[in-house]
């Protein structure tokens, strides 16, 4: 698996090569095999480990962006035999068999699109943060915002059990996170392309819209019951379909996200467009012809979207960058990792 992986990105001798990356997906002795033949290393930063108990290896190639996946074929073992029908027994079938059974019936090979954020890269060296749980410090931005606080992911994950089956609530808070920007800068549009590509990937996303004008909003259709039942001074109106629950409700003081969000329980992720103030994690958009910026670099603000590259404190991705991004979020505020590269 690893001579192969090796060949087929371009990489003639492994040891010693600062251009290539290992992603494991199981925690056997095949993984050892692959550290011993490519000289990759979890202390070098050149072997990545996922733990999705498959028999397969991506192989990446940093300097010319060249990536395969190898997968060992479940088949291999029953084809082994075929190969040595005098073997004694299976095993020793497959230790013979293996040795002169073509690779296409050993493994099978996909080209990948890798993308390795900078902070999974060897030689990044970045800030170390300090969890408001316990205390220890947190290397790699592997730090979780939870509410305005940064937690490393033990204490966020520990969190999140303690308010849900473990804790008093039936159900723990969806975690949030706002995508902040000046007018007309691509924000709408960047969030209706996340909620499809993280809807896509069995996450229950719930959107909140944060209107700015004072005149009264009116959702309700004129000359409706619901209407009719707040024109005639009802504050609060609930409209119950077979299919959706609409809710009308006054409210005479600027409203608190707050107050939204403990109603929506029923989510993984809510994503809010603008409310730049509040203590949450945010993605700001930055126009296309502009500098300015409408929230400050405190550590609410977790990335950046914007067309250039480069001087940032934070990660930055291109408006159409939407896979990554998602990869990014996952990883930030759902403390998951989806794919190995």
């Amino acid at each position: 698996m690893a001579m192969i992986g090796c060949r087929e990105v371009d990489i003639e001798e492994p040891k010693g090569c600062k251009k290539l990356i290992v992603c494991v997906e199981m925690d056997r002795c095949a993984t050892d095999a692959i550290q011993v033949v490519t000289g990759c290393s979890l202390g070098r930063r050149t072997l990545k480990f996922f733990d999705y108990g498959k028999m397969a290896a991506t192989f990446i190639n940093l300097e010319t962006q060249k990536a395969v996946r190898v997968v060992a074929r479940d088949d291999a073992r029953t084809l082994a035999s075929a190969y040595c029908p005098e073997a004694a027994s299976p095993r020793e079938a497959q230790e013979k068999a293996y040795g002169i059974m073509p690779e296409s019936e050993l493994f099978s090979l996909h080209a990948a699109s890798p993308y390795i954020a900078e902070e999974n890269l060897p030689g990044y060296r970045g800030a170390r943060v300090y969890c408001d749980g316990c205390g220890e410090g947190i290397h790699f931005r592997r730090e979780i915002h939870v509410a305005g606080r940064i937690l490393c992911i033990p204490c966020a994950d520990a969190e999140r059990y303690s308010q849900g089956r473990g804790g008093l609530q039936s159900e723990a808070r969806a975690p949030v996170l706002l995508i902040v920007g000046f007018k007309k800068v691509g924000k709408t549009r960047l969030l209706e392309n996340l909620i499809r590509e993280l809807s896509s990937r069995g996450y229950r996303v719930a959107c909140i819209k944060h209107h700015h004008s004072d005149a009264p909003v009116v959702v309700d259709a004129c000359g409706t019951d619901t209407w009719r039942f707040r024109k005639a001074g009802a504050q609060s109106v609930v409209l119950i379909t077979p299919t959706h629950i609409a809710s009308f409700q006054d409210t005479p003081a600027q409203p608190v996200l707050e107050q939204v969000l403990r109603n929506l329980t029923a989510a993984d992720l809510v994503l809010g467009e603008g409310f730049h103030a509040e203590p949450h994690p945010k993605i700001e958009v930055v126009s296309a012809n502009g500098n300015s910026r409408l929230s400050p670099p405190d550590k609410n603000l977790i990335a950046l979207v914007k067309t250039t590259e480069g001087g940032e404190a934070v990660p930055t991705f291109a408006p159409e960058s939407i896979k990554p991004l998602a990869d990014f979020i996952e990883a930030k505020i759902l403390s998951r990792s989806r794919s190995p590269i």
